[in-house]
């Protein structure tokens, strides 16, 4: 089988961390031909991270013609859409979806494209993953979950079933949210929080139980 090449685009920690689950993806299936990462910071260009190098800024990848696999590796929701949004009109750019080796999912979930569901998260019955969603490690998703387009959840987070979390949002690590709750587009939960009453758009909540702050 003909390994796909593949850029990370970022080349942060969370990026290092990516290239750790592409890596072990790659230790049982051997699809991708891992190229480097990409960003646009200047004093990481021509560096080798985790023995990796940074290929170029974004007009690397902009001028890049063949067939390649791009993996958006940024925590923010706001940022990995208008990242995707650069690069979306380009036919030869691929995104795919990441899934860990350990990750346990039903065959009702459903994952849309360039969604990344990192070490040992678990994803029960009738769930909908929009497109780009972030899962980091140790996540549990309950049934009847919807998460829209961009959502991120940081790790060890708990989401109980019949909870709605809108295009845009940001989960906190360690995050609770009991069952039958929403989350509006675009608004963030912070860490360690408990979210028991639906949250508004647009907005931030914090504490345990969590309470609007912005």
């Amino acid at each position: 089988m003909e390994r796909k090449k593949l850029v990370i685009v970022g080349a942060n920690g969370l990026a290092r961390e990516i290239l750790f689950l592409l890596s072990d993806v790659n230790a049982k299936t051997n699809c991708y031909d891992i190229l480097g990462f990409i960003d646009k910071a200047p004093e990481l260009q021509n560096k080798i991270i985790n023995n990796f190098p940074v290929l170029g800024d974004d007009s690397w990848l902009l001028n890049y013609h063949d067939e390649i696999h791009v993996v958006i590796a940024i925590g923010n929701s706001q940022v990995r859409k208008r990242i995707f949004e650069k690069f979306a009109f380009k036919e030869n750019i691929i995104f795919p979806t990441i899934i860990a080796n350990d990750v346990k999912y039903s065959d009702s979930v459903t994952i849309g494209k360039g969604c990344i569901i990192g070490f040992s998260s678990l994803l029960t019955v009738n769930i909908v993953l929009g497109d780009f969603v972030f899962l980091n490690a140790y996540c549990v998703i309950g049934h009847d979950v919807t998460l829209g387009d961009f959502v991120t959840l940081y790790g060890n987070v708990n989401v109980s079933g019949n909870v709605s979390i809108g295009t845009g949002a940001e989960i906190g690590v360690g995050t609770r949210i009991i069952q039958n709750k929403s989350i509006g587009e675009n608004s963030k939960v912070g860490i360690g929080s408990v979210v028991v009453r639906n949250v508004p758009s647009n907005c931030t909540i914090f504490g345990v139980p969590a309470k609007r702050i912005l």
